[in-house]
């Protein structure tokens, strides 16, 4: 029986993902920052939930070593622990910029470097980042957080080489539009003290990003596409997820800058 460890699993991509493996078979090392989340998957005898916090790397060093002792083994590990921001630069505050390097940027890869020993001994294993659609194409108001999948998906694809002669693969998941609690959260947002000039320009688009949030695909398909990768013979590195993620970065690809521009500045009514 395999060992998957996956980070952020209190709810959304992570939580599902857990469920998926372990209805598969396998252990399933769930890790979250809150305890209080730990009862979601008390019922289920292939998954036993452990306290992480990517921020911090004793708290990830700990947590990997447990699990090696609970279970002897970890095969896969799955980068999924995340936050999203989206506000004019100027109006993002440190503490917010701080909080998406901590965790999107350097949890990944401190939580990365931590288990590679375990793989290298084991000339074996299977590292899964979860990125974004972000980390391939850009929108407006939204720079902080495609700083951090960006650096997601160069940090992957460089320890795609760096890793492959010893035996351990690297994965790119870049989910899309996820229908997940973070349309509630985003929905109390207020504006009232944005200067009037992003009054004009950010909350417009803010409007159309929560009705497609409103309307986005489940996680559950994620967690397939995540499963579908650990699983897969082949040495692809990228997978997405939805047939409308696919066309948006197949356009980015394919159409003359100046148009894709054109149709992002439309898309957030700019």
């Amino acid at each position: 029986m395999k060992t998957i460890l996956i980070t952020g699993t209190s709810n959304g991509i992570g939580k599902e993902t857990a469920l998926l493996f372990a209805s598969k078979g396998w252990r399933v090392a769930a890790t979250m920052r809150d305890t209080k989340h730990f009862s979601i998957f008390s019922e289920n005898k292939n998954i036993k939930a452990y306290l992480l916090d990517v921020r911090d790397k004793d708290s990830i060093d700990g947590c990997i070593q447990q699990v090696i002792h609970d279970f002897g083994k970890i095969d896969v590990i799955v980068n999924n622990a995340g936050i999203y921001t989206t506000s004019p630069l100027e109006m993002t505050s440190d503490n917010a910029i701080d909080n998406i390097i901590r965790t999107n940027i350097n949890g990944v890869i401190y939580t990365t470097k931590s288990i590679l020993d375990h793989f290298r001994k084991n000339k074996s294993g299977t590292i899964v980042n979860i990125s974004s659609i972000a980390g391939r194409a850009t929108f407006p108001f939204q720079s902080v957080y495609h700083t951090s999948k960006w650096a997601v998906e160069g940090f992957s694809e460089s320890l795609y080489y760096e890793l492959e002669p010893l035996g351990i693969r690297v994965k790119i998941v870049e989910p899309g539009v996820v229908k997940t609690n973070l349309y509630e959260s985003l929905s109390s947002i207020t504006f009232d003290n944005y200067p009037e000039e992003y009054q004009n320009s950010f909350v417009k688009g803010y409007k159309s990003q929560l009705k497609n949030l409103k309307n986005g695909y489940s996680p559950i398909l994620d967690a397939e596409t995540i499963y579908k990768a650990v699983n897969s013979k082949s040495s692809g590195l990228r997978y997405t997820t939805d047939t409308t993620t696919k066309l948006a970065l197949l356009l980015n690809w394919l159409l003359p800058l100046s148009i894709f521009r054109r149709i992002i500045k439309k898309i957030n009514r700019l």
